[in-house]
């Protein structure tokens, strides 16, 4: 049924409390009890969960293949025609020996002449240790010395192709999450194909990649809009396993991509068996379903309702109130979302919004500065450690490994330990990994790589957290577009991560971890002044209940119907007064029998009159019904002005019963 077509519902004071000056959770009540009595992580969430898991392999495998197939080995200059880089001579002896080499010199400049201690650039090229990567883009284009930059321009275009995760959230929040997340996939494929025709090519190959890489982090920005829909889909206590799944999962794919890359040691290939990945996943609009809750903000009842009854078949949970919940309860959010003058998010109503609490503007500001942070060292140790092993593939899937021990280390966590608290130590121990491995690195090699690998762990675990934070923090209405606009900031600075990490090697080798090492201790001081988020907690549907939220979730009970003394003074408490019963006068045990006279009829006419039910006469309040919608919430003041205003007609009304009794009992 249409909104505007729509007739109005009477209103249970199952709904009383709304208000609309001040939504109150009514949306909220309805959609999580529905998903609670259909079962909150049944097999219908188990397969959607599923199938965005295994989708949500796809960001890992892009984003990190920069690090393994355009990877940068061992290199120096080519000597000779059919030089190679295990070719031994007299020149290169020379070469490797000279004291005023430096590390630069050995790799990217070579003598002019035997007997010359002058130096040239490499005129014939350079030769690549192929042991370490294989063929991959940099050894094929020579993305090295002077060229170097070009290769991390892909990696920071590919950054910023992912900051585009602000109009992503926008764009989830006006179409769906479900229409989002297919035009992703279906751009992702694009590109990725495009990207491996041209690199048959001769020509405009880098130029192709770099464009390609663009539009690739712009596409899996899907993996934010999946997180808001599996938390839309399940009830709060499987809110962080919705986290979870897709963290396992961009941990499982870069093992699958160290496996593969390892395997084939070819960019090419490696990238061929990513396309052949991703082409199942085109059909996925026929997978997953749309988030019901947006369906309701949205006033597509029919829709929500579609979904919520294939859940409840899928799980096999009866419907119980069928009519009420589908033709009542729904119909009732829509109107009072309505009512609300809920307006379509842009970019200026998010803004407007969220800058006009000062309690959300502290909150956005400090959730951006520590995603950001986390973000950053992450991508930065991740991005490190392939150097500081001769093996990057083996050392590759054991950060992974570790990754996914961190991950289940916070999940049995979260459940017993406040959020802010557990995230304040893990940003506080991945300070303390960071600053230990440069001190290790020179004399305890083994024991500086396993730091790194603990200071991995650590920082997903604190992005994980910070993931479901921001998530139970935005409303249902801007929720994907505050996702995405802290991802987007995130993103931007977190390109600063993997370029710092390079120069371990070209300025300072401790000079990264340092940075890492402060930036999570400020970020743990940040994490200190957020608020605590109990476990479970409902998800808020407008502003007004996010400065409420974060107490434990309970569901909103039908409040009893107000007393008598509750009422205001009107033509519903008279009505009132008039249908409430008197006590029942005791019917004597022995009654005389008197001759039919005049004054017996009249003792009889009151006898009946008082067993009758008292009835006063009905005003009619033009004002009634609109009294009737308000909250229940009285105010003290207002019952004793309603006791006071009252009071009249409860003493007429008891002087009257008295009067009659007394008559009855003189008569007899």
């Amino acid at each position: 049924m249409p909104i505007h077509t729509a007739p109005r519902f009477s209103i249970s004071p199952y709904f009383a409390a709304y208000d609309p000056a001040k939504p109150a959770p009514v949306i909220t009540t309805t959609i999580e009890k529905s998903l609670s009595d259909a079962g909150s992580f049944g097999v219908y969430q188990i397969s959607v969960f599923l199938i965005l898991g295994l989708l949500a392999v796809v960001p890992s495998m892009v984003g990190f293949s920069y690090d393994l197939n355009v990877g940068t080995p061992d290199h120096r200059c080519r000597l000779s025609t059919n030089d190679t880089y295990d070719t031994k001579h007299d020149r290169l002896l020379k070469y490797l020996t000279s004291s005023s080499n430096t590390d630069y010199d050995k790799k990217c400049r070579m003598f002019i002449d035997n007997s010359s201690l002058k130096r040239k650039s490499c005129d014939n090229g350079w030769v690549f240790d192929m042991k370490k990567y294989g063929v991959t883009l940099s050894t094929e284009l020579s993305l090295v010395c002077d060229k170097f930059h070009l290769r991390a321009l892909t990696q920071n275009v590919y950054s910023a192709g992912a900051a585009g995760s602000l109009l992503t959230g926008l764009l989830s929040d006006r179409w769906g999450r479900r229409k989002t997340i297919y035009l992703l996939v279906i751009i992702l494929f694009i590109a990725l194909n495009t990207m491996q025709l041209f690199f048959y090519s001769p020509t405009h190959k880098l130029l192709v990649f770099t464009i390609c890489r663009f539009f690739q982090g712009f596409a899996i920005t899907f993996h934010s809009v999946s997180l808001v829909l599996l938390s839309e889909l399940t009830g709060p206590r499987r809110r962080v396993l919705a986290a979870n799944t897709l963290a396992y999962s961009f941990a499982l794919g870069q093992i699958i991509l160290a496996v593969i890359a390892k395997q084939f040691k070819d960019y090419k290939l490696t990238y061929w068996a990513l396309n052949i990945y991703v082409l199942p996943f085109t059909c996925i609009y026929l997978l997953i379903p749309e988030s019901p809750r947006w369906l309701v903000q949205q006033g597509r009842i029919r829709e929500a309702r579609k979904v919520l009854e294939r859940i409840f078949l899928i799980n096999r949970r009866p419907i119980h109130n069928r009519l009420e919940l589908f033709y009542s309860r729904l119909p009732t959010d829509v109107v009072a979302a309505r009512e609300a003058n809920q307006k379509m998010p842009t970019y200026f109503n998010v803004l407007k919004r969220l800058c006009r609490s000062k309690l959300m503007r502290k909150r956005c500001l400090l959730l951006i500065g520590v995603w950001a942070v986390a973000l950053s060292v992450y991508l930065g140790i991740s991005s490190a450690i392939p150097a500081l092993t001769p093996w990057p593939h083996e050392l590759f899937i054991a950060g992974a490994i570790s990754e996914m021990i961190g991950l289940s280390v916070c999940h049995i966590l979260a459940s017993y330990i406040e959020r802010r608290r557990l995230l304040i130590v893990f940003f506080i121990a991945t300070a303390l990994a960071s600053a230990l491995v440069p001190f290790t690195h020179d004399t305890q090699h083994n024991v500086s790589v396993a730091l790194a690998l603990l200071g991995k762990l650590t920082a997903s675990s604190c992005q994980l957290l910070i993931v479901v934070y921001t998530t139970e923090t935005y409303p249902t209405a801007l929720r994907s577009t505050g996702v995405g606009l802290s991802a987007c900031i995130a993103r931007l600075v977190a390109m600063i991560g993997p370029q710092l990490s390079a120069t371990q090697y070209s300025v300072w080798f401790p000079l990264p971890y340092i940075v890492y090492s402060l930036a999570s201790c400020l970020a743990a001081l940040a994490a200190s002044q957020l608020p605590h988020i109990h476990s479970p907690c409902k998800l808020p549907e407008t502003v007004h209940e996010v400065e409420k939220q974060h107490t434990q979730v309970t569901f909103t009970v039908p409040s009893p119907p107000p007393t008598l003394d509750q009422r205001r003074p009107s033509s519903a408490l008279i009505r009132e007064l008039g249908v409430t019963k008197s006590n029942p006068i005791p019917t004597p045990i022995f009654v005389i029998p008197r001759p039919v006279s005049r004054r017996h009829s009249t003792v009889i006419g009151l006898d009946q009159q008082i067993n009758q039910v008292s009835r006063l006469p009905t005003i009619t309040d033009m004002n009634e019904d609109e009294g009737d919608d308000k909250t229940n919430e009285i105010h003290p003041t207002t019952s004793v002005l309603s006791r006071i205003s009252s009071l009249p007609t409860r003493l007429f009304a008891h002087r009257r019963n008295s009067n009659s009794t007394a008559l009855i009992n003189q008569n007899i």
